[in-house]
């Protein structure tokens, strides 16, 4: 799998001549069930499966703490499951201010998008100004399909990276293990 900075892909974009990229974007803390379904979407087809995710899980706190796997575990959880690409962005607080249309605009421009999916709880942007039905209706307006992604349920809630850490800290490691869906805790 090619690791891309983000700085790295707007000076020179992904390098795959006219080959056009299935991509989705997220935080991807834990690969869960409900990332294992959206990665599956942009792998299965013929195009290059890319992931933009970023180094930190700013949803947290800025040192990193508390999140479900390190960030070479997340990377390799990519791999497996065949992600050849993955853009990675460090949430600084210049791009914190980046409207989430701005942020869909330089994707598109360096991204060789032919098929984009996310999930139906998914927002980006400045003050997560961007949501899945935005981005559905920006994307279509290119003629790129987009796939939006229904939540996945466990024990019906939605299954969710912060559910499972609440899991984890309440000790019911067995749910956590159950809504990750692969072998996380020994």
């Amino acid at each position: 799998m090619k690791l891309i900075e983000w700085q790295e892909f707007l000076e020179n974009d992904l390098s795959i001549g006219d080959k056009l990229t299935s991509m989705t974007v997220g935080i991807f803390d834990g690969v869960h069930r409900g990332h294992q379904i959206l990665i599956k979407q942009i792998v299965s087809g013929e195009q290059i499966p890319v992931i933009v995710t970023f180094r930190q899980n700013h949803k947290i706190d800025s040192e990193n703490t508390g999140t479900i796997q390190t960030f070479e575990q997340k990377l390799e959880m990519f791999r497996k499951l065949g992600v050849q690409i993955t853009i990675v962005i460090d949430f600084t607080d210049e791009f914190k201010k980046l409207p989430g249309i701005e942020f869909l605009k330089l994707l598109l421009k360096h991204g060789n998008i032919g098929f984009f999916a996310v999930g139906s709880d998914f927002k980006c942007g400045h003050k997560q100004d961007t949501d899945a039905e935005v981005i559905k209706k920006f994307f279509t307006g290119f003629d790129i399909p987009v796939e939006i992604i229904p939540q996945v349920m466990e024990d019906s809630l939605p299954i969710s990276s912060s559910r499972i850490r609440n899991a984890i800290s309440e000790g019911n490691l067995q749910l956590a293990q159950v809504m990750l869906g692969h072998q996380t805790f020994p």
